[in-house]
Order: C-alpha cells, then sequence, then structure tokens
C-alpha cells in the first residue's frame, strides 16, 4: 500500500498509477498473480496497459535459468553483476514501453485511495504455510508442464523424419535464419519453443536436448556457445513470449483476443531486437 502510494506520481507520467507499480513488483514473483490482480483497476485502458507491461518483470522461473547459466559462463562476481543487469534491463524495458512507446495509449488517471494497514511481522504460523503453499503450488505446476514439457522435448529429439534428421531438426532448421543472428543455435532454438509453455522448462529441456544429466550439462554448454551467445540467450528470454500460463491469464481478465496478440508478437520482435543489439555489441567489442 505504501509503495503503491509513494510511487503513483512517479508512475502517473507514465499514464499508469501506484497500484500498477505495485502489479509490476508482483510480477517479479510470478507474472499470472500479478495479471490476476489488475482487475482491481476500473480503467480499462491502464488495465491493458499494465498488462502488457507486467510479462517484462523478471519472474522467479526466468531467475532460475539466468542462474543456471551465470554460474556456467561467468565468475562469482561477474555472475552478480550480470544477473543485477538482468532486473536493471527488466526495469528499462517497462519503462520505455509505457513513456515511449504506448504514450499515445494513456488513460486519464483515476483518483487513487489506499488503506494504509499498520506494519506487522509475520508469524511464524504463517511464514510455514505459505512456505508449504508455495512448494506445493510448484509441485504441482512441475508435474504439469515442467515433466510433461520435457517428455514432449524427448520426444521431438528422439522420433525422426528421415535419416539422422529429428522433428526438432526439422523445427530448428526452419528458424535458425532468424535466430543465427542473435547467436541462438539450433539447439537452443528447441529450447525457447519450449519455454514458451513454461520457462522452467528451459532447463530441463536443454539437458534432454544435449542428452546429458544436470551434473555434465554446465561442461556441454561450454563446449557449445560462448559467454556472449549465454548472455543472448539470456536476454532473449527475459523478453520473448511470456509463458502458456500467463497468456491465459491475459485472455481470462481481458476478454481482448488483440491484446493478447499483441502481447505475444510484440514481445517476440522487441526480444530479437534487444538480443541482435546486445550480441552484436558483444562481438564486436570482442574481436
Amino acid at each position: 500500500s505504501r509503495a503503491g502510494f509513494v510511487m503513483d506520481k512517479i508512475m502517473e507520467k507514465m499514464g499508469l498509477d501506484g497500484r500498477s507499480f505495485v502489479m509490476i513488483l508482483f510480477g517479479f514473483g510470478c507474472n499470472v498473480p500479478a495479471l490476476m490482480s489488475t482487475k482491481i483497476m476500473r480503467s480499462k485502458t491502464t488495465r491493458f496497459l499494465t498488462m502488457l507491461i507486467i510479462p517484462f518483470s523478471l519472474c522467479s522461473a526466468r531467475l532460475q535459468v539466468f542462474l543456471f547459466f551465470t554460474a556456467i559462463f561467468f565468475s562469482p562476481q561477474m555472475g552478480a553483476i550480470v544477473l543485477f543487469f538482468m532486473y536493471i534491463l527488466s526495469f528499462l524495458i517497462i519503462i520505455i514501453m509505457t513513456a515511449l512507446i504506448f504514450k499515445d495509449k494513456k488513460a486519464i488517471n483515476e483518483s487513487v485511495m489506499i488503506e494504509m494497514p499498520p506494519y506487522r511481522l509475520p508469524t511464524i504460523k504463517q511464514t510455514l504455510l505459505t512456505a508449504i503453499h508455495e512448494i506445493n503450488h510448484f509441485l504441482k505446476r512441475a508435474s504439469k508442464f515442467i515433466l510433461g514439457g520435457v517428455i514432449v522435448v524427448w520426444l521431438l529429439t528422439n522420433f525422426y523424419v528421415s535419416t539422422n534428421v529429428t522433428i526438432a531438426d526439422h523445427m530448428s532448421g526452419f528458424l535458425s535464419p532468424i535466430f543465427d543472428p542473435i547467436g541462438i543455435n539450433d539447439k537452443l532454438i528447441i529450447a525457447l519453443i519450449f519455454g514458451f509453455i513454461a520457462k522452467e522448462i528451459l532447463i530441463g529441456a536443454l539437458a534432454v536436448i544435449f542428452s546429458s544429466n544436470m551434473d555434465s550439462l554446465g561442461d556441454i554448454l561450454q563446449t557449445e556457445i560462448n559467454w556472449q551467445q549465454a548472455l543472448s540467450f539470456m536476454t532473449f528470454t527475459l523478453i520473448y513470449t511470456p509463458c502458456l500460463s500467463t497468456i491465459a491469464t491475459i485472455k481470462s481478465q481481458s476478454k481482448n483476443i488483440r491484446l493478447v496478440a499483441t502481447s505475444l508478437l510484440w514481445s517476440l520482435v522487441l526480444a530479437w531486437i534487444v538480443s541482435f543489439c546486445f550480441y552484436q555489441l558483444l562481438i564486436n567489442f570482442s574481436s
């Protein structure tokens, strides 16, 4: 409540309000509950704009991927800087999206009335119940999306459409001309495709694609790609199409197919542009 009140004037300059800031903040945990919370906004335009930018928040699912890649390709000190940079990039994209790209869609902000509850320390019981709830939520999500996604990845990488050409090879070969300029090879492309289902699948998908266990996956990735490609992959993962749950939530909350299509297509285009700029800059600078 206090964060929303303090940030209201700043967010108003971007066509949003203090509640939008709170929703974006929620998005850094998970985009889905953040999107569901937008229903408290009475202004349709403000609500739709908030729903468009929430998926650019660096959620905990993306964080798992970034922690894995920074541990492999960077020293502990540099890895911390890279991870911090990802958070800064997430904030910058949100600000640029609202302040520049969608500036003509700003709504007239309604008055914001927020109740200020007293500060309270969480009890041990409350903390334990919250932890148990989050663990159960992750296990259910893992059983539905992660396990299922990894099985599908295995099927696509082990069924052949012709001699020595799997279904996954065929898919990645079709998309390679698009991803080559940003340093993402055919195997990483397949992982990104399944990242659309849930970003948590990415690491498991890579382990299946490279036919390795989690202990050796890091060593294999170091031989397959360089740190510039890893950073480009992380940047693309941060920005591109949100997971299936997020898309479904946008659809259910907005009842607007056009908004869903905008969220899907624009995030893909923006991810490619930003990754292209970073990758080409890093390659030229390194050479």
